[in-house]
């Protein structure tokens, strides 16, 4: 016999070796409660900066308001946002829009109802044959979990094994048992909801743009109204048929009245807090004149001389009347009603138009492209809906987990394997002639048996055994009501 001086060396073991024993499955389930949990608080985080960066910036509203409308409001939770999809975006036209709309319910709405579906038969079917170790279930229960998880009859199983009374199970138990029903009928409906759900939370909507209605029933862009600075009230002497208006956005027109006033042009200052205008709107041909205590400046009685691009036109006493009127404020995307400020619309000889005209004429008009996104709300209450039934998902799944002892040698029920052992039981409970009988027989005889199904210590299969005669004598109305779910 040969000794050898080497020890045997063995190959390094791969990577799937290595990383084989680690219990994947529980590490994914677990880490479901944190992921459903991601969205709840990236939104709520989110909530504050999408309000005052994106809405807030809008001329128009996701819900087509003007920002100016006394009940315009770019808080993002705000109740009129409930169905609107105030998180919207694109600049597309009414086909785009449609084709994503409907994408997004068939592959994110169905989509996610069947792999939530999936979730929600593989944890009922592990949890319901761990429970049926150390209690019997009903044929109705049984066959609601293991063929037609998802599903209204399955809605209508749970809701009467919620008042099943329970008999001959200890409290701690039969509260057990209540709380799962009531958890798998609340996911039940979750799931059958959630395309429904996933639909709501989205839509589109027409892209709008603010606009003023005139005195004459035209609609003014509103990009096109312009503050005013100078109003101009004997225009007539420097050759315009009309008071002068000078906008914010007239920029050479307002050098000319600084310029003029620097030649001690009488100007007239208009206060913000004093000026009452009792008209929606100024007629361009009457001088604008203040009705407030405002300051003026001093008159001069010498000449002076108005200058504009090339034209330079003297003036004799008295010198130019020129009301300056203060630039509009904001407060709090708001605009004043009384406040003093006038807007025109078409140039230097316009109507003029004060805040309270504005604020009753102006609104946004839906225009030809739409943008697509999500209500946030129920972007929201859906993340929590989500984070509900992951928790549901998780907990029954440990509960199975740590107290099934089929759980822990193994046994994962499937579909076929759940119709061989019920089709093993229904032929034992009715007979030989199962096989031949029709669907409403079968029924028949299932609802007035007094049998439960349970799997027997010791064993790995389901079982049939009988609890007496039960079920075929004449029970009460409230017997009735607390049996639980039967064909």
């Amino acid at each position: 016999m040969k000794s050898s001086n080497y020890s045997e060396q063995k190959d390094p073991p791969t990577f799937r070796e290595k990383w084989s024993p680690f219990p994947y499955r529980t590490f994914l389930t677990l880490l479901l409660l944190p992921l459903a949990l991601l969205p709840i608080v990236t939104l709520s985080s989110a909530a504050e900066i999408a309000s005052q960066s994106y809405i807030r910036h809008l001329s128009c509203y996701p819900n087509g308001l003007w920002k100016f409308a006394p009940t315009a409001t770019w808080e993002i939770m705000d109740s009129s946002y409930f169905f609107t999809p105030n998180l919207s975006f694109g600049n597309m036209t009414f086909t785009q829009v449609k084709v994503i709309d409907i994408a997004w319910d068939l592959v994110v709405g169905r989509g996610g109802q069947l792999g939530l579906a999936w979730v929600n038969y593989r944890v009922f079917n592990e949890w319901l044959v761990g429970w049926m170790e150390g209690q019997g279930v009903g044929w109705r229960m049984y066959a609601g979990v293991a063929f037609e998880t998802t599903g209204l009859g399955a809605l209508g199983v749970w809701g009467k094994e919620m008042f099943a009374s329970g008999n001959g199970v200890g409290r701690k138990r039969r509260w057990k048992r209540w709380l799962a029903m009531v958890s798998m009928f609340l996911s039940t409906f979750y799931v059958l909801s959630f395309p429904t759900l996933m639909a709501a939370m989205t839509g589109y909507i027409a892209t709008s743009e603010p606009y003023l209605e005139d005195l004459d029933g035209n609609l003014i862009a509103f990009e096109e109204i312009d503050p005013v600075v100078y109003v101009v009230n004997d225009a007539a002497r420097i050759g315009f048929e009309k008071p002068l208006v000078v906008g914010l956005k007239d920029v050479d027109m307002i050098e000319a009245v600084k310029s003029c006033k620097s030649f001690q042009c009488l100007i007239g200052t208009v206060g913000e807090t004093n000026q009452t205008l009792d008209i929606y709107a100024i007629s361009s041909n009457d001088s604008v004149q203040s009705n407030s205590d405002a300051h003026t400046y001093p008159q001069i009685t010498n000449a002076s001389t108005w200058s504009f691009n090339t034209t330079s036109i003297p003036l004799d006493s008295p010198t130019l009347d020129i009301t300056r009127y203060p630039k509009l404020r904001i407060e709090q995307d708001r605009i004043s009603p009384t406040s003093s400020s006038l807007y025109s619309a078409s140039g230097r000889q316009s109507t003029l138009y004060n805040a309270t005209y504005l604020l009753a004429h102006g609104s946004c008009k839906p225009g030809e492209n739409y943008q697509w996104g999500f209500s946030y709300i129920f972007l929201f209450m859906m993340s929590i809906f989500n984070f509900i039934w992951a928790c549901i998902m998780v907990s029954m799944w440990i509960e199975t987990r740590h107290n099934s002892r089929l759980y822990r040698h193994g046994r994962r029920p499937g579909l076929l394997s759940s119709i061989v052992e019920f089709a093993a039981v229904i032929k034992e409970e009715v007979g030989e002639r199962a096989g031949d009988m029709e669907d409403e027989e079968l029924r028949k005889r299932l609802r007035e048996s007094s049998s439960k199904l349970t799997v027997p210590e010791g064993e790995m299969r389901v079982r049939r055994v009988d609890t007496g005669n039960e079920g075929v004598r004449k029970m009460s109305w409230k017997r009735s009501f607390t049996r639980g779910s039967t064909f």
